[in-house]
């Protein structure tokens, strides 16, 4: 929290003693940039809140994922062209809807794509792929929507058991797009259990895998 606080307030003093218009121009952006930083902080932290005392509130609505989930990558496609990747989705064919609360699942896809460019080298692949998962012959299995994003990337082994964690950052030679908050993959996992599913991370051979796999329906909350 005192990280963007301090760089407001290094901008602020910067602009009171400058007379350059160039200057105040860099200063005012550098000033915009680090007051967004913090709210998004303020309101991750605040969402991790809600979600450990469970009062996140969830309203479930069918979704067709075949006209959904473009929604959902379409501001990512600029973005990868500016970092020299490709992005493909893949989306099986004639899914039944998904009963699911559309903010939150919008939240982790985001993220994860969010995190998958933020570590995917200049050049490399990234790729969303969703598909339904038909009930075994265990008793009381049930079908699962299973969401995968994979990026051209690795993860250290002994990182893995941490991507999680609260403010665990990768270490990573690719990355310097952005800064984040440390707390996005945390919210992430939270989500998903909040919406009854599950989330794995595997890395291996230079590309890291992230699966989530929901219920078909979620139930509503009391």
């Amino acid at each position: 929290l005192r990280a963007p606080l301090s760089n407001i307030k290094t901008a602020i003093y910067l602009l009171k003693i400058t007379d350059s218009v160039e200057l105040r121009s860099r200063y005012l952006d550098l000033l915009d940039a680090e007051c967004d930083r913090e709210m998004a902080l303020l309101n991750d932290l605040l969402d991790l809140q809600r979600l450990e005392a469970n009062v996140y509130d969830l309203s479930p609505q069918p979704l067709m994922l075949q006209t959904w989930i473009p929604v959902i990558v379409e501001p990512f496609e600029s973005r990868v062209q500016s970092l020299q990747q490709t992005l493909t989705v893949k989306v099986a064919a004639k899914l039944p809807p998904l009963v699911s609360d559309p903010k939150s699942l919008g939240r982790i896809l985001t993220e994860l794509l969010n995190n998958a460019c933020k570590y995917t080298i200049a050049g490399g692949s990234i790729a969303l792929n969703l598909e339904l998962t038909q009930p075994s012959t265990t008793l009381n299995a049930a079908s699962n929507f299973v969401f995968t994003i994979t990026n051209q990337g690795d993860i250290a082994a002994a990182a893995l058991p941490h991507v999680f964690e609260k403010f665990y950052r990768v270490q990573n030679a690719v990355i310097g797009h952005q800064k984040g908050t440390g707390l996005g993959l945390a919210l992430v996992q939270k989500l998903v259990g909040q919406l009854g599913g599950t989330i794995a991370v595997s890395s291996d051979n230079g590309w890291t895998t992230f699966t989530v796999a929901l219920p078909t329906r979620l139930r509503e909350q009391a």
